[in-house]
């Protein structure tokens, strides 16, 4: 690199001729030797470093950013959520009406269901007593009407030991069986 004679003569000249203890001579040289190396290696290495300090800064900024975004996301997000809590209870009270509401309604139509239901079976209840009543009246009647023309024919028999008259008792129990009594009295 550089000529080190040169140096050495400097060095010697500067300490008036006689040898120091210490040797300038190694130190200057490994000096300017550490001075050319580092400044070939800012040189060479100046532009990487650079960018890669350009680059890192540029990260950094982007992750502040984003760090940023994000602290304002949460930030809306805790309003949001706060504002939600606040509505809340309003929200459970009103939902709590509302059902509340709707169940007396369904209570309400339950019970209309049930007097109508009941009304109708009063009147299906009401309906088949008559039936029936009419149905065991008739029975009673056409038993009554059995039992008196048995015993009718029976006594009309004893009385009249006749033929002539048997004819007669004959179309009064046949006039009877069929029921044409019954007309006659209407």
């Amino acid at each position: 690199m550089f000529n080190h004679d040169l140096i050495t003569i400097v060095l010697t000249s500067a300490s008036g001729g006689h040898e120091d203890p210490f040797n300038w001579v190694f130190v200057l040289k490994h000096a300017i030797n550490l001075v050319l190396l580092v400044g070939l290696l800012v040189y060479l290495l100046r532009k990487p470093f650079m960018a890669f300090l350009k680059k890192r800064k540029e990260n950094i900024t982007s992750e502040i950013d984003q760090a940023k975004k994000a602290i304002e996301e949460a930030k809306l997000k805790h309003e949001e959520y706060s504002a939600k809590l606040k509505n809340l209870e309003s929200e459970i009270n009103s939902l709590k009406d509302s059902i509340k509401k709707q169940g007396q309604l369904e209570k309400d139509e339950l019970v209309t269901q049930a007097q109508n239901s009941s009304e109708l079976i009063k009147k299906e209840v009401k309906d088949t007593v008559e039936l029936e009543t009419l149905r065991a009246k008739e029975e009673l009647q056409n038993e009554v009407v059995n039992s008196s023309v048995k015993l009718a024919e029976k006594l009309i028999k004893e009385k009249t030991q006749s033929g002539s008259t048997t004819n007669a008792v004959d179309e009064l129990v046949k006039i009877i069986e069929e029921g044409k009594w019954q007309q006659l009295q209407h």
